[in-house]
């Protein structure tokens, strides 16, 4: 132990004495005609259940720009399902929980966009210097370049945000990443 943990032990020692004393006095019980009708129910059953938070919804709808949405339109692609994830580190992000999308035409090339909320930076930093990633901030901020694609002739790119990671398979889909929320 630290000496600022040892010398917090009495004040914590103090306030659950205090809070025991607070819980031994029972609350009174209002009677009949002090309830009011329109009271919501107390207790645990009032509380909402909640699960961990596991970052915000993020869909395949909302992980781009509008303008890239519209461009997309414009470019004839539409959503591919289930989405390419050929990359391994978008591979690994889909592995961990992330959101792959993909668009493309049939017969043809796709863009694949993957988000990764809550990623945990001690282990993707590793990660992604393991797969050649450098961090050049280019085409955006937060911009990790990964090695040249010699069938594409482009880099993909990996965009720290936060605590979210998002894979962009080329460098111009990099630019029209959303913010995550």
């Amino acid at each position: 132990m630290t000496p600022r943990r040892l010398s917090a032990l009495p004040v914590l020692l103090l306030v659950a004495i205090a809070l025991a004393g607070c819980v031994a006095t029972p609350a009174p019980t209002p009677t009949p005609s002090e309830t009011p009708a329109a009271t919501p129910p107390q207790g645990p059953s009032a509380a909402p259940t909640t699960e961990p938070d596991a970052g915000p919804a993020a869909t395949c709808e909302t992980v781009l720009t509008a303008d890239a949405y519209a461009r997309l339109e414009a470019g004839g692609l539409e959503p591919i399902e289930p989405p390419i994830v050929v990359y391994p580190i978008a591979k690994q992000m889909v592995d961990a929980g992330g959101l792959g999308c993909s668009w493309g035409r049939p017969n043809s090339e796709a863009l694949t966009v993957v988000r990764l909320f809550d990623a945990d930076w001690g282990v993707w930093e590793p990660a992604l210097v393991d797969a050649g990633y450098v961090e050049t901030n280019d085409p955006v901020p937060g911009a990790y370049t990964g090695p040249v694609d010699p069938a594409m002739d482009e880099s993909p790119v990996v965009v720290v945000s936060g605590d979210s990671l998002t894979f962009a398979d080329n460098p111009t889909v990099a630019g029209w990443i959303a913010p995550a929320a």
